[in-house]
């Protein structure tokens, strides 16, 4: 049975994996992967060439010779996104083939591009898997926290998503699998980071007008919270290990972060315009740090769900989802909640 595939938030952006055809997605931007001539001969590009058509095969040669590394920009064509970028794995020329620095590179590049051309959604594939040949597990290694890591970095950008596509001698389940259990490790590491940094502002601007206890304690959790974030491997081999890595305290350490703000004398009592704001926008990264936990417990749980093909479901793993689905509502209220009391505070 299909399930629905999480969407992570990361500072003001959101990521997420699925299963399906770069050509159908609605994004501004479609990244395709292809060699230093753009020829478009097979998998994600050929497919990107066949429903652009000539248009963008007229464009392409103008850009031509490239080199490994490099990300060309041309029309879309007939598809409804404004461009397609050209990202280079294969030189011809050299035979030379990505890596892991290359894909990463490749994917900053990217990113780069779409920000400068103020685009607010883009699509990539599993770059380098196809005709390039770059393992899939080493892929999911290189692409998903580098843009799980821009995306911290308070990108323009609204929303990337990565589409995967079936490679011969891997199942769709065990691919979109794999991406979707690193996704959710790399959100929650990157969204971490971005709650560990809010604290430190929150920590170095608090003073004597703020309840007495409230710094020594951010300097506690504030500890926690990077000796978490130090011990999550960038690059996991296996859902296995991922899932494992997953029960680190990152959430309670979230969690405690709301807790402390909310008991530090009561929200809207601060005494300091700027520590109350800098308090509440903390606020807001520890809930979105919340929110991916609990978007990756789901898909845990969904995945399980599928096993059972809709027939014999146990009771408890209802119920789990159930508690899981009520804990992201509640969740989302209060973060809600939160933005409304920073958009209501006074210019200062």
């Amino acid at each position: 049975m299909p399930r629905n595939s999480p969407v992570y938030r990361i500072g003001s952006s959101t990521f997420s994996v699925s299963y399906g055809l770069l050509e159908d997605s609605n994004a501004e931007v479609l990244v395709s992967s292809d060699d230093n001539y753009l020829t478009m001969g097979g998998g994600v590009s050929r497919s990107l060439l066949r429903a652009g058509g000539s248009d963008v095969l007229k464009h392409s040669r103008k850009m031509i010779p490239l080199s490994i590394g490099d990300v060309a920009v041309t029309t879309a064509g007939k598809l409804p996104a404004k461009y397609i970028f050209h990202a280079v794995t294969i030189d011809l020329d050299r035979r030379v083939y990505p890596d892991h620095r290359c894909i990463r590179d490749l994917v900053n590049r990217a990113l780069d591009l779409a920000e400068f051309l103020r685009v607010r959604t883009i699509s990539f594939p599993a770059l380098g898997t196809g005709v390039a040949g770059f393992p899939f597990y080493d892929a999911a290694a290189a692409l998903v926290p580098t843009i799980c890591d821009r995306l911290a970095q308070n990108m323009s950008l609204q929303e990337v998503n990565l589409l995967l596509t079936a490679r011969e001698g891997v199942r769709e389940n065990d691919l979109t699998v794999f991406y979707e259990r690193a996704a959710s490790l790399a959100s929650v590491a990157a969204q971490g980071q971005r709650l560990a940094a809010s604290m430190g502002r929150l920590q170095d601007i608090v003073g004597d007008t703020t309840p007495s206890d409230l710094k020594s304690n951010l300097s506690d959790l504030l500890s926690e919270i990077r000796d978490e974030l130090a011990t999550i491997a960038r690059s996991p081999r296996s859902v296995e290990e991922i899932d494992r890595q997953q029960e680190s305290h990152v959430a309670s350490t979230g969690r405690h972060v709301v807790e402390l703000i909310d008991g530090a004398d009561g929200l809207g009592k601060w005494k300091d315009l700027n520590v109350e704001r800098k308090a509440l926008q903390t606020r807001l990264e520890g809930l979105s740090t919340l929110l991916n936990v609990h978007y990756g417990s789901l898909n845990k749980l969904e995945i399980e769900k599928a096993r059972y093909a809709g027939v014999g479901i146990p009771v408890i793993l209802e119920n789990q989802i159930e508690e899981v689905n009520a804990e992201i509502r509640r969740v989302e209220e209060l973060t809600r909640e939160t933005r409304r009391k920073v958009e209501s505070l006074p210019e200062g």
